[in-house]
C-alpha cells in the first residue's frame, strides 16, 4: 500500500493493457517483433494482386493512391505506408483461418520504427486514421472496392478492419513515444505537427502524444458526435480535468470507458480524481441496464480521494460495490476506517449496517464495530471442503456416465420410487431427468442401506450393468459438472445477500462461500440438483437459505419480466430447492400474474417449485391455482399436477384438497397463544375463518396491538411475524374451503365418518367452519357439531356414527319440515353461517319447464357481461371461442354428463371481456333429456344461479 494515502497508484493488474503516457506510469518494456519488416514485405507479396487492383481503381482517391505506388517503388512516406497497412487490413478478414481478435496489426508500427524511425511510425500511424478501404464491409464484389479519406465521425461497416488496425498500430506507436529518449520524442511531435490536416488525423496525432496539452485541448473543444472506436481513443487521451469538463459539456456514451481493456485504467491515469462523478454516474447507468459496474466501480477506489470513496459507499446497497471498498480499504486503511466509521454512525439504512459489517470483519476488526442484524462470519477451516474449496475450483477426476445397453426401464415409474428393481435399469439408462432421479434415489438408498441389494440386482442384467452400478456407486456426485461453470450474473453480489447462519454454531457463510452456494444453484435443474446443495441444507438454518434464494429471485427480474428469462431460470429453480412456507406465499401471487405479463411457460415452471417445496402449505396454494386461477391453461396445468400428486396417494382431487389443508400449529381447541412476554393473545376465528385476538381480560381485537417498551424484545415482534402470517396462510385456506363446503352442500358429496371425523372435526381450523354448519347423513338424519366437537341433533341430543355412515352439508331442501327448527336452533346459539344454507332461497322448476329442455322465463333477457363472467366463481364456464374469438355460450356441467347452455349475443370478446359490456340471452337449454330429469337440488340451485344473474 502507498505510504501516501492520495496517492494515485495504477493497480498492477491493469498495467498491462494501460496505454501509457510520457512522464505516468512506467508500462512493461516494449520489445519490438524483431522480423516484423520482412513480416510485413512477406503481407504485401501475397496481397499484391488486391493491392493492385485497388490501387490502379477508378474510384480510388488518387491523394492516396499515388503515395502508396510511390512506396511500392522504394520512395519510403507515411502515408503510402499507411494505404499499404490500410489494405492489408481490410483484406485480413478473407484469409483463410481468419479469426477476429488475432489480427497481427501492430506488427506494423514495429515495421516502421525498426526500418524508419519513430518519427516516421507515428506520422504513418496518423496517416493511417485518414484511410477508409470502401466496399469491405460485406464482402462485396470487387469492382466497388476503393480507397478514400475517412471522416472523424464514421465507423467500420461489417467485415472491416480499418479502425481496429489504426487501435493497434497506434497504441504500439503510442508505447514506444512514451518511454523513447528526448530527442526521438520531439522529433515525432514536430513531424506530427506536419501531418495534423484534418480532424480525424488531429485525434491520431493528440492521441499518440497526450502529453501535447494544446493538442488535447483543441480537440476536446472541437469534437463533433463519434463512434465507438474514435470516441475511446479520445478516453484514453484526455489528461485533466479541464479537458474532462468540454467533453462533458457535450458527449454521451460514457459507457464506453468500461468499453474495452485499458479504457478506463489510461483515463483514470490521465484525469485523477475529477472523474470520480462520471465514473461513479456511469456505473449506476451500467447496473440499472443490467450491465457490470464491477470495473467503474472498482476505479473509483483507485482514485485515492475522500470523493471518490464517498461516492462507493454511498452505492454499498447495489451489486459489486461491496468488493470495490473492500480493495479500496486495503491501499487506504486509514481513509476507509475513518469514512466507513461515519458512514456506520450517521449513514442511511441499510448503508450504515453494510458499513458497520465491513468494518468489523474486512477493515477494522480490533474496533468492533457493531453490524445491526448481522453474525459474524465463520473461518474457513470450520467449513466443509465444499464450501472452501468446492470441485470446480480444483482437479478432480472426470465425471462419466455409462449407458448399460439392452436393459429397458419400466414406463410407469413414479417419480419418487424406492424400489432398486425399478430404479436400476432407469439409472444406468438413457441420460435424462429419469435417470438423474434414479441415480439420486440409488446413492440415497446406498447411504441408508449399503450398496449390496444394489449391486445385486444390477448383476442381475450382466457383468457390465453390475460394473456400470458399480462405477456409479463409487463416483463423487459432486463431481458432476458441466464442461465450463457459467459466470454469475451481473445482478450477483454475494455481499448484498442475506447472510446464512450455521445450525452448530450460529456463524455465517464467508462471502466466498456464499458465492459457490450461488454457483451450485445456478447449474441446478429441477431434474438435477448439484448433490452439494442437499450438503449445505444439512448445515445451514433453512430460513436462512430460503430467504437467500428468495433474494436471488428477486434480483434477477424474472419477477417482472417472465418472458426474458436470459440465463436467469435457475434463480427460479433455486425456490423449489431452499423455499420454505413463506417462499409460497410470495411466489404464488406473482404465479398468478404471469400468464398475464406473457410468463405462461414461467408459470407453469412456478407450479413445479410449489410441488418441490411440497410443504401443506405449498400444495395447498397448488390445490387453489387448480381451482380458482382466471387463466384456464395454468389452471388445467395445476389441475394436471395436483391429479397426478392424487392418483400416486389413490385418491380423487377433492379428497386431496381436504388432506391439504394445515394446522398451522393450532392447538387442540383450535386456537393458538401469541406470547408478549409479560402479556399474550389467545387466536380465534370468526365464521369466515378470519382470525382475531383476545387479550388477557377478554376483549377481542381484530389485529395485534404494536409491542410496548415492557414487552420481551424477542418473543414480540415473533409473535407479531406468526399472526401475520396465519392470517396470510388461513385466508388462503378459508376461501378454498367455503367453495369447498358450499359445492359439497350443492353436489351432495358425502365423506366417510372416518373422513368427517378426521379431516373436517378434528382439524383445528376447519372444526370452526364445521360448527357453523348443519350436516346430515346417508340416512336423512341431521346434526351440528358442538363447542366440544360432540354431534348435536336438533334437540341438543347426541348423535352417533357408525363406521359406515357417510356425512355430507345439508342442503335446505333436504331438511324439508326441520328447516325452520334448525334455524331457530342456530338463531338461539347466535351461531353464524359461512355462506348461506339454512336461509338459502331454494326454487322449483315449473310443470312445463319440468317436460320441456329450456327455461323460457329467461329468454330475452339483457344481463351485464360481468354477471355472465361471475357465473365462473358458481361452477359455470365460458364455451370454447368462435371465429374472431368469440364465446357465445356459458354453461354448467350437470351429473349425468349432460350440461346446461346459456346461449349470448354478440358474445364475450376473449381479448377484451367489457368490449360488448351487455349481453342478451337468446336461450337457456339442456343439452339431452328433459328438465325433469334434474333432481331438486341441481334444478334450484340451476334457477337461482339465473335469477341472481337477472336480478
Amino acid at each position: 500500500m502507498p505510504e501516501n494515502e492520495d496517492l494515485l497508484v495504477i493497480p498492477d493488474d491493469w498495467r498491462t493493457s494501460l496505454h501509457p503516457r510520457r512522464g505516468g506510469t512506467p508500462a512493461p518494456p516494449l520489445e519490438l517483433v524483431p522480423d516484423a519488416v520482412s513480416a510485413v514485405q512477406e503481407w504485401v507479396r501475397e496481397s499484391r494482386d488486391q493491392i493492385d487492383h485497388l490501387l490502379g481503381g477508378p474510384l480510388s482517391d488518387e491523394a492516396l493512391t499515388r503515395p502508396a505506388r510511390a512506396h511500392l517503388l522504394g520512395d519510403a512516406n507515411p502515408r503510402g505506408a499507411a494505404v499499404l497497412a490500410a489494405v492489408l487490413a481490410a483484406e485480413w478478414p478473407l484469409r483463410d483461418g481468419y479469426e477476429y481478435g488475432t489480427e497481427p496489426f501492430a506488427t506494423f508500427a514495429d515495421a516502421w520504427i525498426v526500418e524508419h524511425g519513430p518519427a516516421f511510425a507515428a506520422a504513418a500511424a496518423v496517416e493511417l486514421g485518414g484511410v477508409f478501404v470502401e466496399g469491405y464491409g460485406h464482402r462485396k464484389r470487387e469492382h466497388v472496392r476503393h480507397l478514400r479519406a475517412r471522416r472523424l465521425d464514421e465507423h467500420d461497416p461489417g467485415y472491416n478492419r480499418g479502425l481496429d488496425c489504426l487501435e493497434l498500430v497506434a497504441a504500439r506507436v503510442r508505447a514506444f513515444l512514451a518511454a523513447a529518449s528526448e530527442p526521438e520524442y520531439r522529433q515525432a511531435v514536430e513531424t506530427l505537427a506536419e501531418h495534423r490536416r484534418d480532424g480525424m488525423r488531429r485525434l491520431v496525432a493528440a492521441y499518440l502524444v497526450p502529453t501535447e496539452t494544446a493538442w488535447s485541448d483543441e480537440l476536446c473543444r472541437d469534437l463533433p458526435d463519434l463512434r465507438p472506436h474514435t470516441w475511446m481513443m479520445v478516453l484514453r487521451t484526455i489528461g485533466s480535468a479541464g479537458q474532462l469538463a468540454a467533453l462533458l459539456a457535450r458527449r454521451d456514451g460514457w459507457y464506453w470507458l468500461d468499453g474495452r481493456p485499458g479504457v478506463l485504467a489510461t483515463a483514470v491515469e490521465g484525469v485523477g480524481p475529477a472523474l470520480a462523478p462520471t465514473l461513479a454516474a456511469v456505473a449506476d447507468e451500467e447496473a440499472g441496464i443490467g450491465r457490470d459496474p464491477s470495473g467503474l466501480l472498482r476505479a473509483l477506489g483507485v482514485l485515492a480521494t475522500d470523493e471518490a470513496f464517498r461516492l462507493l459507499v454511498d452505492r454499498l446497497d447495489r451489486p459489486h460495490a461491496h468488493a470495490a471498498v473492500i480493495e479500496a480499504a486495503r491501499r487506504c486503511p486509514g481513509r476507509a476506517r475513518r469514512l466507513l466509521g461515519e458512514a456506520a454512525a450517521s449513514g442511511p439504512a441499510p448503508i450504515s449496517s453494510y458499513a458497520a459489517r465491513l468494518l468489523r470483519d474486512h477493515v477494522a476488526p480490533e474496533t468492533g464495530a457493531v453490524a445491526a442484524g448481522s453474525a459474524r462470519e465463520a473461518p474457513a477451516e470450520s467449513l466443509p471442503r465444499l464450501l472452501v474449496e468446492p470441485p470446480w475450483t480444483r482437479d478432480r477426476p472426470a465425471f462419466r456416465r455409462v449407458t448399460v445397453r439392452g436393459i429397458t426401464p419400466a414406463a410407469d415409474v413414479p417419480e419418487r420410487a424406492t424400489d432398486v428393481r425399478a430404479l436400476v435399469p432407469l439409472a444406468l439408462g438413457k441420460v435424462g431427468p429419469r435417470r438423474y432421479r434414479a441415480e439420486a434415489a440409488l446413492r440415497r438408498l446406498a447411504a441408508a442401506e449399503g450398496e449390496a441389494a444394489i449391486l445385486e440386482v444390477a448383476a442381475e442384467h450382466g457383468a457390465a450393468a453390475a460394473k456400470a452400478a458399480g462405477a456409479l456407486l463409487a463416483a463423487d456426485p459432486l463431481d458432476d459438472l458441466p464442461q465450463a461453470m457459467p459466470r454469475q450474473p451481473v445482478w450477483v453480489d454475494p455481499y448484498l445477500l442475506p447472510q446464512v447462519v450455521l445450525r452448530e454454531n450460529g456463524l455465517a457463510l464467508p462471502l466466498d462461500a456464499v458465492g459457490h452456494l450461488v454457483s451450485m444453484l445456478s447449474i441446478s435443474t429441477p431434474d438435477k440438483p448439484y448433490a452439494g446443495i442437499a450438503a449445505v441444507k444439512e448445515i445451514c438454518e433453512p430460513a436462512d437459505l430460503a430467504e437467500l434464494a428468495w433474494r436471488l429471485f428477486a434480483s434477477s427480474g424474472l419477477r417482472e419480466r417472465p418472458h426474458d428469462t436470459d440465463g436467469t431460470g435457475w434463480a427460479l429453480t433455486a425456490l423449489g430447492l431452499l423455499g420454505d412456507d413463506e417462499t409460497v406465499r410470495r411466489l404464488t401471487p406473482v404465479i398468478r400474474t404471469w400468464p398475464g405479463d406473457g410468463g405462461h411457460h414461467m408459470a407453469v415452471k412456478g407450479l413445479d417449485v410449489l410441488l418441490a417445496i411440497g410443504s401443506e402449505v405449498a400444495l395447498l396454494h397448488l390445490h387453489n391455482l387448480a381451482t380458482d386461477l382466471k387463466y384456464k391453461g395454468l389452471r388445467r396445468k395445476a389441475q394436471e399436477r395436483i391429479d397426478a400428486l392424487a392418483g400416486d396417494l389413490g385418491l380423487s382431487g377433492d379428497q386431496l384438497g381436504d388432506r391439504l389443508v394445515p394446522d398451522f400449529g393450532l392447538d387442540g381447541n383450535g386456537g393458538t397463544y401469541l406470547d408478549y412476554g409479560p402479556r399474550g393473545f389467545t387466536v380465534g376465528f370468526d365464521e369466515l375463518l378470519r382470525p382475531y385476538v383476545m387479550d388477557g381480560a377478554g376483549r377481542r381485537r381484530a389485529t395485534l396491538p404494536k409491542p410496548g417498551v415492557r414487552d420481551d424484545p424477542e418473543l414480540a415482534p415473533a409473535a407479531q411475524k406468526r399472526f401475520a402470517a396465519l392470517k396470510k396462510d388461513v385466508r388462503t385456506v378459508a376461501g378454498e374451503r367455503l367453495r369447498r363446503f358450499e359445492q359439497a352442500m350443492v353436489t351432495r358429496q358425502l365423506w366417510t365418518a372416518e373422513e368427517f371425523r378426521t379431516l373436517i372435526t378434528a382439524h383445528p381450523l376447519v372444526r370452526h367452519l364445521a360448527r357453523r354448519l348443519v350436516w346430515i347423513t346417508e340416512d336423512g338424519r341431521t346434526f351440528r357439531v358442538a363447542e366440544d366437537r360432540t354431534l348435536a341433533g336438533l334437540r341438543d341430543d347426541e348423535t352417533l356414527l357408525g363406521g359406515s355412515s357417510r356425512v355430507g352439508v345439508a342442503h335446505p331442501l333436504q331438511l324439508s319440515g326441520d328447516l325452520a327448527a334448525w334455524a331457530e336452533v342456530f338463531g338461539d346459539y347466535e351461531i353464524l353461517q359461512p355462506f348461506p344454507q339454512l336461509n338459502r332461497f331454494t326454487y322449483a322448476l315449473t310443470g312445463e319447464e319440468r317436460a320441456g329442455t329450456e327455461l323460457a322465463r329467461f329468454h330475452g333477457v339483457t344481463v351485464p357481461v360481468g354477471g355472465l363472467l361471475g357465473l365462473e366463481r358458481r361452477g359455470w364456464r365460458r364455451g370454447s371461442a368462435e371465429d374472431g374469438g368469440v364465446q357465445v355460450d356459458v354453461l354448467r356441467e350437470l351429473p349425468g354428463g349432460r350440461a346446461l347452455v346459456v346461449d349470448i349475443s354478440p358474445g364475450i370478446a376473449v381479448g377484451d371481456l367489457g368490449f360488448w359490456p351487455e349481453q342478451r340471452i337468446d336461450r337457456v337449454r339442456l343439452d339431452r333429456g328433459t328438465l325433469g330429469d334434474l333432481d331438486a337440488i341441481t334444478a334450484s340451485e340451476i334457477l337461482a344461479d339465473l335469477v341472481d344473474l337477472i336480478t
